[in-house]
């Protein structure tokens, strides 16, 4: 005699949800091999191996929907191309989690020695250090710009984070009352900008234009002071034009 298992008891068997099985059989990955005449779902034991292969695959960290492909084919082709796959996002993974791992020992080590640490300051400090190692800046350019980081005392890098958000709030009112980049408001707001993100970068034009190219291709890198990609480009236009 064939042992059936209803929704229910299948749940508390696999530890599923009986939502999480309600849904598989309406995107036709697993369905039941039998419905009651009221609708209730029945589970064979063929259904659970079923069931186990398609958990097996999950903890695989393979998507519902490649599960669904290799259950259906099961070609072994299929399923070392699969695996294939799996295995080079879970190298790329790794890859973006040891680089993480790293700036935050970096952020760390800037920050130990400061006794009071604001959110805002940490994601700017993170921020700097997501450029590290990348195409952007040199080692030593990098080093430069947390050289002055670290030697800036907590109230002057509030005054100047201060400074800096009052400035972008400025450049903002102008740009929403359709000011050209061109306007003689604009252009010394452009000059105040220099004069406040010159000294970050010790003077060197390198860093200056390479900072540039890093918000030009991350041009929501600095969402946390307001400074959205749109209105980037129009403080860019204006230091473009005040050369």
């Amino acid at each position: 005699m064939t042992k059936y298992w209803k929704v229910g008891e299948l749940a508390e068997l696999t530890g599923l949800s009986i939502r999480t099985l309600r849904y598989y059989d309406q995107i036709n990955l697993f369905s039941p091999s039998e419905y009651t005449a009221s609708g209730h779902r029945r589970y064979t034991h063929t259904d659970l191996q079923k069931l186990h292969k398609i958990l097996v695959l999950k903890q695989m960290g393979l998507s519902l929907e490649e599960v669904q492909e290799l259950i259906a084919y099961e070609k072994s082709n299929s399923i070392l191309d699969t695996i294939d796959k799996q295995i080079d996002r879970i190298h790329e993974d790794i890859r973006v989690q040891q680089q993480l791992l790293r700036q935050l020992k970096e952020v760390k080590d800037e920050l130990v020695s400061k006794e009071n640490i604001s959110i805002k300051e940490l994601t700017s400090l993170f921020e700097l250090m997501k450029m590290n190692r990348s195409k952007y800046f040199t080692d030593s350019q990098l080093e430069d710009m947390r050289r002055y980081y670290r030697q800036m005392d907590e109230d002057s890098l509030k005054e100047a984070e201060k400074e800096f958000q009052l400035l972008i709030t400025k450049f903002q009112m102008e740009k929403e009352q359709g000011k050209s980049p061109k306007d003689k408001m604009v252009q010394e707001l452009a000059q105040k900008w220099k004069s406040i993100t010159s000294p970050f970068s010790n003077g060197n034009p390198d860093i200056e234009r390479n900072a540039e190219t890093f918000y030009a291709d991350n041009p929501n890198a600095a969402m946390h002071y307001g400074l959205d990609a749109n209105l980037y480009l129009y403080i860019k236009e204006a230091l473009k034009l005040s050369e």
